[in-house]
């Protein structure tokens, strides 16, 4: 068993926890839940070695431990997977593993290591080749190579870690990969594994685990069985308020008739790993691409953004003005993290050119619409408002500020990729609300998305980037396809004569 007592974890002034109690069970799958900045990477990094608590106790089995490092929480069955994958991918999977051991010599014994890894993947029904590169594995490979690395990496003896930490596991992972996670997981805490589970995603806290503790600025807020909540409540939990969550079969997502104009025109387009792309795009509808991570999103949005040069094929948007763009990363292509907010939305060509004078530019003007656009998207900033440097937002907010950049100056195109990757419910809902309001003001979206639950909650048509190609066969779904059938295209088979019985194409 692991417990928490009265944990408190400050940074010089700010408190990033305060007294957590928190307890999880031999044979439990425990989730935790929190907005961003809630203190939920805090938490995991306490456990598993990497920071130290101001004070409080953590407790294995009844022994208070004294953890000063990662290596000292595995060595003691602790095992952390983290959201981002800490895996080289020029070393084969054995290497990785043996990277993480506890015990280590001058030696590496790659037939020994392969041989144990084999042993150990056995034990979880699965098949994992110890001389296969990483680089070489998908995504849901890749995750179970870090959680074989964090149950079994510690020891030499194939005895599981107690303990095991995921964090956001689910979030490049197909439909499919996921309920093969879960049954693993499931698997582990019936052999009694203790397991915490962090995520976003609501439903699949429910569905997986026993009960829910919810963290809001540091502290506890809530604790709920899985069986006597649901999302709604838990959504009010973590941010203090109701929160219009996403579904699949949401009143705001009536059938609507499709506008013949076309806004976007791709025709056979070659790059990077793009293989005769085609796809055309209308006004007043979302265009969702699904896919696993790496399957050409970069090289899509790179090519419609005029950063890179297609080998091949041609695209034409058919607007007055050029598109606008939310990228995949907010921080690094986004924003400019020594801008303030009014420099950074005076990137958009069409603000400087509305807030040029006969003198040069008029800064005034641009930082009263700044004002204007933070009270319209709800940015909240410290008392220097506009002025605020871009690094001192939130995540939340920074994403806040790159949509109101690219939908409030007549752009009639808006390419989102990753849209709300690494948000929190609330602000998630909010960029899924604007998305929709930009729809019903005439705009067209291509929204390029990892989430699947984005891609079935806002889109009208819907294809699957797999490979660099468009599926099914360079068509597009119409809305209400089986989820199902979605993962199945993200993995790469064919569901061709499924879809056409079906009607969805």
């Amino acid at each position: 068993m692991l417990e928490l007592r009265g944990i408190t974890k400050t940074f010089g002034a700010f408190t990033a926890l305060q007294q957590i109690n928190f307890t999880v069970q031999s044979g439990e799958i425990v989730g935790m839940l929190g907005e961003n900045g809630a203190g939920k990477s805090t938490l995991m990094n306490l456990v598993g070695g990497v920071l130290q608590p101001s004070s409080g106790q953590i407790l294995l089995d009844q022994n208070i431990l004294q953890l000063t490092s990662p290596r000292q929480a595995t060595a003691l069955g602790i095992g952390v997977v983290h959201q981002h994958f800490m895996l080289v991918p020029g070393f084969t999977v054995a290497e990785n593993v043996a990277l993480h051991s506890e015990k280590k010599s001058s030696i590496f014994n790659a037939a020994n290591w392969n041989q144990r890894i084999s042993e150990w993947a056995e034990k979880l029904g699965w098949k994992i080749d110890g001389s296969q590169l990483v680089e070489e594995l998908n995504t849901g490979e890749r995750q179970r190579v870090e959680i074989l690395k964090a149950l079994f990496g510690s020891t030499n003896s194939g005895e599981m870690a107690k303990i095991l930490l995921l964090d956001e596991p689910t979030a490049n992972l197909t439909p499919q990969e996921t309920e093969e996670l879960f049954t693993v997981l499931r698997e582990l805490r019936d052999r009694g594994c203790g397991i915490v589970f962090v995520s976003h995603k609501l439903q699949e806290v429910l569905s997986l685990c026993s009960r829910v503790v919810v963290l809001q600025q540091g502290k506890i807020t809530g604790e709920r069985a899985s069986s006597q909540t649901n999302a709604s409540e838990l959504a009010r939990l973590m941010v203090g308020r109701d929160v219009n969550l996403i579904t699949e079969k949401s009143s705001l997502q009536s059938e609507r008739a499709r506008s013949s104009k076309i806004i976007l025109e791709i025709n056979n387009l070659h790059s990077g790993i793009l293989k005769n792309f085609s796809l055309q795009v209308n006004a007043e509808e979302i265009v969702g691409l699904a896919g696993v991570d790496g399957n050409g999103q970069r090289d899509l949005f790179e090519a419609l953004a005029g950063l890179s040069n297609p080998q091949s094929g041609s695209i034409k948007v058919l607007s007055s003005a050029p598109p606008a763009f939310v990228p995949p990363d907010r921080s690094t292509e986004g924003l400019i993290p020594t801008f303030d907010i009014a420099e950074n939305l005076a990137l958009n060509g069409a603000l400087r050119k509305g807030a040029k004078s006969t003198f040069g530019f008029n800064w005034k003007q641009t930082q009263n619409q700044a004002r204007q656009m933070m009270a319209d998207f709800d940015v909240r900033a410290p008392q220097t408002k506009e002025r605020t440097l871009a690094s001192r937002l939130s995540g939340g907010n920074q994403q806040k500020v790159v949509l109101a950049r690219a939908l409030q100056f007549g752009a009639e195109l808006i390419v989102a990729v990753d849209p709300t990757r690494g948000l929190d419910v609330a602000a998630a809902a909010f960029v899924h609300e604007q998305l929709r309001q930009a729809v019903s003001d005439g705009k067209a979206i291509l929204l390029i998305s990892t989430d699947l639950d984005e891609i079935l909650a806002l889109s009208d048509r819907i294809g699957v980037l797999y490979e660099g190609q468009l599926l099914p066969d360079e068509k597009l779904l119409s809305r209400g396809v089986d989820r199902q059938i979605i993962g199945e295209l993200m993995g790469g088979n064919s569901v061709g004569t499924r879809l056409a019985v079906s009607g969805k194409l």
